[in-house]
């Protein structure tokens, strides 16, 4: 029965399983399923572990960014020795270390798990050691994962090709899912005359931010009546962050406005008329997911995770890669729709949202996946 059935999330910070995969373990705890979150604590860590059913467990060995030996091996016995102790049934894995280690760990404890690739990260960007490395310790640990979910094609295509795991282990996962009551659509107004370009996402090199500024001044240069804003965390231990002396400049020159960051995101996209993310490598990006939900149109990098996202012509436009040229043309063929197309496009992003990419869609997939496992109990 789901009421002894436990189910262990796996990821190296407790504000992405708040962010991306509360609603899941609220539906799981609803349904008597025992749940465990096991995680850094960090400032999210507190919004979960009180709800009842779910049991949070601190993680003290992960460091999502950080390269040591020793201190993954650390990882791995600490995840290993804390499965043994909870015997969950099934486990899912988050985040390049908990798919590596965690289930390296879980293998040793005799316990099924399934690695969730939401993105490949900036490490599969460039060819040097570093992702050489992490294509092998892929290729050693997937081969224990009972199942290995992609959030796109372009990914799962990578894997496959490589050799890193079998294709017919691999699943296609429709991105995290969105709550498309929350992220409503939201009347369209036809007089507008200014138009408002809002990015989303963490301050750093590989979202983008360089190629929207550049944008932005050369929009500007031709007259066009625009905003461009940037709301999102200014992640400053990132080797690839973009400093605040960098964005002030931007500002003080009107082409960009930073909103700061926050997890209420609905009101900055109501007034925003695009979503836009030029972003070099994606999963399934949220910002797009979300803005389109409330039809939005998106204008993003025609690049993994994004292409997925968007019907050129029809609910945006794609980009080439670092081109912030080309990024401004597109912005303007926005700019210069006609209102009824841009409403169009807008009401075509939603019905895309609402045909395959809903939080309903992805809960049933994940209570489908785990019945059909048939998980068996390690008490």
């Amino acid at each position: 029965m789901a009421s002894k059935q436990k189910i262990a999330f796996v990821a190296n910070t407790s504000w992405s399983i708040y962010k991306f995969r509360l609603y899941l373990i609220e539906k799981l705890l609803e349904k008597g399923f025992a749940v465990f979150v096991l995680a850094p604590r960090d400032p999210y860590t507190t919004k979960f572990e009180s709800l009842p059913g779910l049991t949070y467990i601190e993680v003290r060995h992960f460091r999502a960014t950080s390269i040591s030996l020793l201190r993954d091996i650390l990882l791995c016995r600490e995840l290993w020795r804390h499965y043994r102790s909870i015997k969950p049934h099934l486990i899912f894995h988050y985040t390049i270390k908990a798919n590596t280690f965690g289930t390296w760990a879980a293998a040793g404890a005799r316990i099924p798990s399934i690695s969730v690739i939401t993105g490949l990260g900036y490490t599969f960007t460039k060819k040097d050691w570093l992702r050489t490395a992490v294509k092998l310790l892929y290729k050693i640990t997937l081969r224990f994962s009972r199942e290995v979910w992609f959030l796109n094609e372009d990914d799962r295509h990578i894997f496959t090709s490589d050799r890193l795991v079998p294709p017919q282990k691999t699943f296609l996962l429709p991105g995290e899912g969105v709550d498309t009551r929350a992220f409503f659509p939201v009347p369209f107004d036809n007089e507008k005359k200014e138009i408002t370009f809002l990015l989303i996402g963490r301050i750093i090199r590989q979202k983008g931010i360089y190629e929207f500024a550049q944008a932005a001044e050369l929009l500007r240069q031709k007259g066009l009546s625009i905003r461009c804003q940037i709301l999102g965390f200014a992640d400053d231990n990132s080797r690839a962050a973009i400093g605040r002396q960098e964005i002030e400049t931007w500002t003080k020159k009107g082409l960009i406005t930073y909103l700061g960051d926050t997890d209420q995101v609905v009101p900055f996209i109501e007034q925003a008329d695009c979503i836009v993310l030029p972003s070099y490598r994606e999963g399934l990006p949220l910002s797009l997911l979300e803005g389109a939900s409330m039809c939005k149109a998106l204008i993003a990098t025609d690049t993994a995770g994004c292409r997925d996202l968007i019907d050129e012509g029809v609910n945006g436009y794609l980009c080439r890669e670092r081109d912030g040229a080309h990024l401004a043309e597109k912005m303007a063929a926005y700019y210069y729709l006609p209102a009824d197309a841009k409403k169009q496009m807008g009401i075509a992003g939603r019905d895309k949202i609402l045909t395959g990419f809903t939080q309903e869609k992805v809960m049933n997939i994940y209570l489908e996946k785990i019945h059909l496992l048939r998980l068996t109990g390690n008490e």
